[in-house]
């Protein structure tokens, strides 16, 4: 096949797919309205809205974390794209290789130049903010250059320790004709997978990891909802669980019993737990683990932050259980769990006698494959977890959700 006169974001488009991307993980905005309309044509990839930019980064890093590829992001250049750098600075921590794509309205401003104080609303430099935690970043000022950013971003991503990297591509350049090389792209070489919690590189895509607690000589605080967690995650199950936590688990999995995945992360934000849930649940099912399932343990005080993401889940039936860990004394009293999961349509459960967690975990996990949607299991039993990035908790009555 010779040369062709193509979109300059449907040889991106192509270039994605070759690269083995099924899913891009987004907020909708009408300057990428050019990018869906390639991947429809295209066809292939699906697209998956999130809640906010956030969100979308965390969803593409558990995506990215479980198939070994690079993950991909696209985002309409706002002021809530902004939050798009807290995934990608816990990307470039982890070393998880995404693919950012950000689009803005138009190459150029269509009115003379006015005074700042005058001037109406201008988007964020996502390329000048992004620089300090991607590998690269680029404003894409000719549509004969989209291809080759394309294909430098996902070997960047991926070469070395990988990392995201980001392209800005204004809307009214993303449609414009090039001339297109024949020949399918290259993909990327395989990587050895995203680092783990230690810095240390894990030999394929969702390696079984062991799973440890710190010991607690008095029996209390975390160790024993973790450690029943631990005994019922895999058991009396033929399919793998895939742990989706920062907090630390207890015991290995027992010979005999189904693989136990950990999707940990080194200093990712409060309530980057939900959606990289939603990344790793659409990373299996597309293929074809549709058995297996994502269970998140999370740390109460981080989860209000980004459940809004539940509401996607439930919307692109991503099926997965929430084990909220806190005690009484740690509630919000402004905000029940279990009715925010019923809002955004999803089921939930409290727990208040430790002898109830296990048939209540057993209940989601069968009420997640059901409806297809994510279930929650509230534990307040007593102090469930005493400890959020290794700090030990103290009583407060404040909102303290970024320490």
């Amino acid at each position: 096949m010779g040369a062709r006169r193509v979109p300059a974001v449907q040889a991106a488009v192509e270039i994605m797919k070759d690269e083995g991307v099924d899913t891009v993980f987004g907020c909708p905005g009408a300057a990428l309205l050019p990018l869906y309309a390639a991947m429809e044509r295209t066809g292939g990839i699906a697209h998956l809205s999130a809640g906010h930019a956030e969100g979308a980064a965390h969803m593409a890093d558990g995506w990215a974390r479980t198939t070994g590829k690079a993950g991909v992001v696209a985002v309409a250049a706002g002021p809530g794209a902004v939050r798009l750098l807290s995934g990608l600075y816990a990307a470039r921590q982890d070393a998880v290789p995404l693919v950012c794509v950000t689009g803005r309205e138009a190459s150029a401003p269509t009115a003379p130049a006015i005074p700042l104080r005058h001037a109406g609303y201008r988007p964020p430099d996502l390329v000048r903010l992004a620089g300090a935690v991607a590998k690269r970043a680029e404003r894409i000022e000719d549509p004969a250059r989209i291809p080759g950013a394309f294909r430098e971003a996902f070997r960047i991503a991926r070469e070395g320790r990988p990392g995201p990297v980001l392209i800005d591509i204004p809307a009214d350049l993303a449609g414009l004709e090039i001339v297109c090389g024949p020949g399918p792209v290259a993909p990327s070489a395989p990587g050895a997978g995203p680092a783990l919690v230690d810095g240390v590189r894990s030999p394929a895509p969702g390696a079984v990891l062991p799973l440890s607690a710190p010991a607690d000589p008095a029996g209390t605080g975390a160790h024993w909802a973790l450690s029943e967690l631990a005994e019922l995650l895999g058991a009396g199950s033929l399919t793998d669980t895939y742990v989706v936590s920062g907090l630390p688990e207890a015991s290995a999995s027992r010979p005999g019993t189904a693989r136990r995945h950990r999707v940990p992360r080194r200093t990712g934000p409060p309530g980057w737990e939900v959606p990289t849930a939603i990344g790793v649940r659409k990373a299996l099912d597309s293929r074809g683990e549709r058995a297996a399932e994502v269970v998140v343990v999370v740390d109460g005080r981080g989860f209000p932050l980004t459940a809004g993401e539940l509401a996607a889940a439930a919307q692109y039936e991503v099926p997965f259980v929430v084990v909220l860990l806190g005690g009484a004394e740690d509630a919000d009293p402004f905000t029940d769990p279990v009715k925010l999961a019923e809002a955004y349509g999803c089921a939930g459960r409290d727990v208040l006698d430790p002898a109830d967690l296990r048939s209540a975990v057993e209940w989601a996990r069968k009420e997640a494959v059901s409806t297809r949607r994510p279930v929650l299991v509230e534990v307040r039993a007593e102090r469930a977890a005493d400890a959020y990035d290794g700090l030990p908790a103290e009583p407060v009555h404040i909102r303290a959700y970024g320490t």
